[in-house]
């Protein structure tokens, strides 16, 4: 018999233990896979979708929140603010770029952001085929979203699928963006005016105009204009009346005073980074959150489970390696004479050691492909079926950090099979086949 027949024997002969400390060796793995892979994922999410943000100005609500849905855009928005307001702080001295967000519809799932120019340029975005939009109702396509050059479409009413479509004005895609593995990947980009005139409020244009030409004097009295309940105004852009016509969704002059979602900074001075915040959160009814504040608290509390999940895996894994320690052992009591047959046969005592641990890694390699196949697949899923990630454009990938994990549990394993393969090499031949004890 081969070493290979005579460990797929050995395998056979105790397929239930094999079974169990294969299962638990999977299970433990296929716990600290997810975990790394979905690690992987945030931080991969973080660093690209966040890059060079500043701060993010928007109604008052949890900071958390609203740099969820204006930075990584796998949120709800806390609510809407003037657009009067936010030119306040696009304007500002210390600010070197400022991305205004007007969200509110989506198609099929990806959400239509109106926003400026500054938006696909602030993460160095290239055009595959076409053009960025020059007036309202033209919109470019991330390159996740399917839409093709030419394609015409309407949004839907809120940020998930399924609300009620906005029939009354089309989208022409004009321009797709190449991938860029950031949030635009994932989104649907077009004009300030296309979502604002959509929902019945004044297009921007001439508040460009405006501004520029009367400065900041006009700012110095908005505090107690705007100071209302931003929480009642979470839906402002999905509320408006559906029976304007077209031609008056073209109407610039008419509606309510425009608001935007959100306003994405990109400061001069890491001092302006200090103050700006306290100065919008004193003087206006708005607040400014800092990305990376909030994502360290974010990444703290996902650490916590984090941590409880590398712990319940050790676990499971140290409990494999027992029952690996327990079968393996149990097992060489019952074979004492087929190894004394081998050892017969000029088996060495070294061979007799290293069919042993084969057996125990052979064991540990079924416990480790079958917990890393099966967190790849529970992670599909989840991506599949979980809104922020699949918002987040999540997918399974191997991270480097799995080899560990994988090298861990071999090295559970030896150290498992380490005392019973000692054991077998070290059987007394002549008193084990005459019979003796």
């Amino acid at each position: 018999m081969t070493d290979f027949g005579w460990i797929l024997a050995s395998l056979k002969s105790r397929a239930g233990n094999v079974l169990l400390s294969v299962l638990l060796t999977a299970f433990g793995v296929m716990l600290a896979a997810l975990m790394l892979i979905f690690a992987h994922h945030v931080a991969e999410r973080l660093s690209a979708d966040g890059r060079g943000i500043d701060l993010v100005v928007g109604a008052k609500g949890s900071p958390l929140q609203l740099v969820l849905s204006s930075v990584y855009h796998i949120d709800m928005p806390t609510g809407n603010i003037p657009y009067e307001e936010a030119q306040r702080w696009m304007n500002h001295p210390h600010v070197r770029t400022a991305i205004p967000l007007a969200l509110g519809d989506n198609w099929r799932g990806f959400r239509i952001a109106g926003t400026t120019h500054d938006y696909p340029a602030h993460y160095s975005a290239e055009l595959a085929d076409g053009r960025l939009w020059d007036k309202p109702f033209e919109a470019v396509s991330g390159a996740a979203t399917g839409l093709a050059m030419g394609a015409e479409f309407v949004g839907a009413h809120g940020l998930l699928p399924g609300g009620h479509a906005h029939d009354d004005e089309k989208y022409r895609i004009v321009g797709v963006l190449q991938p860029t593995g950031t949030v635009l990947d994932r989104l649907i980009l077009t004009s300030l005016d296309s979502v604002l005139l959509l929902h019945g409020q004044k297009g921007v244009e001439h508040h460009h105009h405006d501004h520029h030409h009367h400065g900041h004097d006009h700012h110095h009295d908005h505090d107690h204009d705007h100071d209302h309940d931003h929480d009642h105004d979470h839906d402002h852009h999905h509320d408006h009346a559906h029976g304007h016509t077209h031609d008056h969704a073209h109407d610039h002059k008419h509606g309510a005073e425009p608001e935007i979602t959100a306003l994405l900074l990109v400061l001069r001075t890491r001092t302006a980074l200090m103050n700006l915040p306290r100065m919008i959160a004193h003087e206006t009814a708005l607040q400014a959150a800092n990305p990376a504040v909030e994502i360290t608290r974010l990444t703290a509390m996902l650490g916590l489970g984090a941590r409880t999940v590398t712990i319940l895996s050790a676990i499971l894994i140290a409990v494999a390696a027992l029952s690996i320690f327990a079968g393996l052992a149990g097992h060489l009591d019952n074979r004492r004479d087929d190894l004394a047959v081998l050892r017969a046969l000029g088996y060495g005592k070294f061979r007799i050691f290293r069919l042993i641990l084969a057996e125990a890694l052979a064991v540990a390699l079924a416990g480790i492909a079958l917990g890393i196949i099966s967190a790849c697949l529970v992670f599909s899923v989840m991506a599949e079926n979980i809104a922020p990630l699949a918002a987040s454009g999540a997918a399974a990938v191997f991270p480097p950090p799995l080899l560990w994990v994988a090298v861990a549990v071999l090295a559970a394993a030896v150290l498992a099979a380490a005392l019973p393969a000692l054991r077998a090499a070290r059987i007394d031949v002549s008193r084990q086949l005459s019979g003796g004890f």
